[in-house]
């Protein structure tokens, strides 16, 4: 590759700069843990773009705040198109503002992949981290991924001859989650402690989404499930993180509008944050689709995956999908061992069933022995670090 393409920031500045762009809560917490890396390898280092409320803990300015463009799906993404394009425009501006050292864009992928993209247009470097599931669907998109990056950093160590084959750097990081619930997740004990529950008092997750719209369609229903659980066994409780993306008046708005009953509400709990120790204290989850799915399965918890979505977008996304699962678990596994309920399935009745047969006797142990798998199929700890080091080089011209 040219000079151009791969400067030393010495050329554009005294000291490197770099736009990270991360549009939702896993990238966001990805983006921090980056950044706590880079800044020990590039002394000065200033960054900016698109994120939330970690990568702003971690010196991260975020010029455009995750929350403006979180949606998901075809329709959704229609419907909020001008505060989509007025964010794009906020990131291009920047790029032709600062002329910055090096893009990292994280997951995020259609968007992204149009920032990677204007990114590249302008000489600047990109490092794409999380590569599109091209095995899942539109395997075709493959080949042409150079255009969207310099250098691609995945997951999953199959992914890297999807990519390398067509003359896109790739190289395996591993998987960062393996890291971070190591280090962060409490155990049992601990986390039922911080959250006030005995250790005999039956738990279960709410999970509904760190998105609003994941919220709206799931949360009526899991707060139904919960009332039919409730009433089997009235010692049960429930306990709900809020993500940090998520106000705390338009939540407790939510949840009044589902009406739940004054028992339920005695038994409901909404923390600040904690998803990963609201995982930890629960027997088993009701739990929206995504990468929370894998946190829950990294700590080993019993959980039931929602996935709702508008019909249209929903329909569009069966006839491309070319696996049969939607779960990370799932897919990891290749096999359905965490119950996937979709679209019209997702009904309190159903969903109540289905924990029900979590929390009985020796009724998770099969899920339990399946999550156990999933560690060993992730890799090793120090994914962060090796993507750091991904970043320096390709500052320093190596990349």
């Amino acid at each position: 590759m040219d000079s151009e393409t791969h400067r030393h920031p010495q050329a554009g500045h005294p000291h490197p700069r770099i736009l990270i762009a991360a549009g939702e809560a896993s990238g966001d917490m990805y983006a921090a843990e980056l950044m706590s890396r880079l800044v020990e390898r590039l002394p000065g280092l200033t960054a900016y773009g698109l994120g939330g409320a970690q990568s702003r803990a971690a010196g991260i300015e975020t010029i455009v705040d995750m929350d403006q463009v979180s949606v998901m799906g075809l329709v959704e993404v229609l419907r909020h198109y001008g505060q989509l394009r007025a964010a794009m425009n906020t990131l291009i501006e920047a790029l032709d503002r600062d002329r910055p050292d090096l893009v990292i864009v994280i997951d995020f992928q259609e968007f992204n992949q149009r920032l990677a993209k204007a990114a590249k247009a302008r000489g600047i470097p990109v490092l794409f981290f999380v590569a599109p599931q091209v095995w899942a669907w539109r395997a075709g998109r493959a080949k042409d991924f150079d255009r969207y990056a310099d250098h691609l950093a995945v997951l999953f160590d199959f992914e890297v001859a999807l990519f390398a084959q067509h003359g896109l750097p790739t190289t395996h990081v591993g998987h960062p989650l393996i890291e971070l619930i190591d280090r962060e997740a409490p155990d049992r004990a601990g986390a039922r402690h911080a959250l006030s529950l005995s250790d005999d008092t039956p738990v279960v997750g709410l999970l509904p989404g760190s998105r609003r719209g994941e919220i709206e369609r799931l949360l009526p229903t899991f707060l139904a499930a919960a009332e039919r659980l409730l009433e089997a066994d009235p010692t049960r409780r429930f306990v709900m993180p809020r993500a940090d993306s998520i106000d705390a008046d338009w939540l407790k708005a939510q949840i009044a509008a589902c009406a739940p009953s004054t028992a339920l509400r005695d038994r409901l709990t909404v923390t600040t944050g904690g998803a990963r120790r609201v995982m930890a204290a629960s027997d088993a989850m009701l739990i929206a689709s995504g990468t929370a799915t894998l946190e829950a399965a990294l700590i080993g918890t019993p959980m039931v995956i929602a996935y709702r979505s508008n019909r249209l977008t929903y329909a569009l996304a069966r006839h491309l999908v070319r696996i049969e699962h939607i779960g990370l678990p799932n897919i990891i596994l290749d096999r359905e061992a965490v119950p996937e309920r979709l679209q019209e399935a997702v009904t309190p009745e159903r969903l109540a069933e289905d924990i029900e047969q979590l929390l009985s006797p020796d009724g998770a142990a099969p899920q339990r022995t399946a999550l156990r798998e999933i560690r060993a199929r992730l890799g090793q700890q120090g994914a962060f670090d090796r993507l750091a080091d991904l970043a320096a080089g390709m500052i320093a011209g190596k990349g």
